[in-house]
């Protein structure tokens, strides 16, 4: 337990038992439809994480469940990620002009002589370095705030509710050491499959299961990311409710 976040229950949920294995295949079969079917799988697995959050908002212990409400968890998923990318989008506006200037360059630097070309590639190298400094700065504090108020969101079932800044900010300073241990897990989590999928690809063989096991890691983040914030925001609710609660001491 970190934090009021358990480990061990939040990692091993999914493997938990037979029925909670076939759920989670499920999910893979979800993401993996993903690379045919752009964003509506996605949001049908950001529904799925929100069912999952409910269940720890309740006291519950998470738990894989049926998927037998699709419409209702498109909708749940469409919210989160609807909250999402409307407070990513300062990283949108300073990432899409780059990405435009990216896909030109090719063309900007054939069209010119080489001195002209290795100017221009100078100078938008200069040019990315000072956006990633900007990018960097920003994005890590949105990745810790933002699924606060994707909960908050989820919690009252209210799109409106992820942009209700100061009901979802207390709750996230109640804890906010909690968020950013969720976020470290997370992070932490992501990296050790990564590297391990590094290790995968570099093997012939096993690369052969990338399509099996990209589909299976990308389920598993989801489910950690969100359960664990999920605990991390009732426990910040829970205090902040002790606090409301606490008798004045004159």
């Amino acid at each position: 337990m970190i934090l009021g976040i358990d480990l061990n229950q939040i990692f091993t949920f999914p493997f938990k038992d037979a029925e909670a294995r076939k759920y989670f295949l499920i999910g893979c079969a979800v993401s993996l439809a993903a690379f045919i079917i752009p964003v509506i799988p996605y949001l049908v697995l950001f529904g799925y994480t929100a069912r999952i959050a409910k269940q720890i908002f309740n006291g519950e212990a998470p738990r894989m469940i049926a998927w037998d409400d699709w419409e209702g968890m498109f909708k749940d998923g469409a919210r989160m990620f609807g909250v999402r990318m409307i407070y990513s989008l300062p990283i949108f506006i300073i990432a899409f002009p780059l990405m435009l200037v990216g896909i030109a360059m090719p063309f900007v630097a054939d069209s010119v002589n080489s001195a002209n070309a290795d100017a221009i590639i100078v100078i938008f190298s200069m040019i990315m370095l000072a956006a990633m400094c900007l990018i960097i700065p920003i994005s890590l504090p949105l990745a810790a705030i933002i699924p606060a108020a994707e909960m908050h969101a989820v919690e009252k079932s209210e799109f409106a509710a992820g942009f209700r800044f100061g009901e979802w900010w207390a709750i996230f300073r109640a804890n906010l050491s909690g968020f950013i241990a969720a976020f470290a897990i997370y992070t932490v989590a992501s990296m050790i499959l990564t590297i391990a999928l590094q290790i995968i690809m570099a093997t012939l063989i096993l690369s052969c299961l990338l399509p099996i096991l990209l589909p299976a890691i990308t389920t598993y983040l989801m489910l950690i990311m969100y359960t664990t914030i999920a605990q991390a925001y009732k426990v910040g609710k829970d205090k902040l409710a002790q606090a409301e609660i606490a008798p004045v001491v004159v």
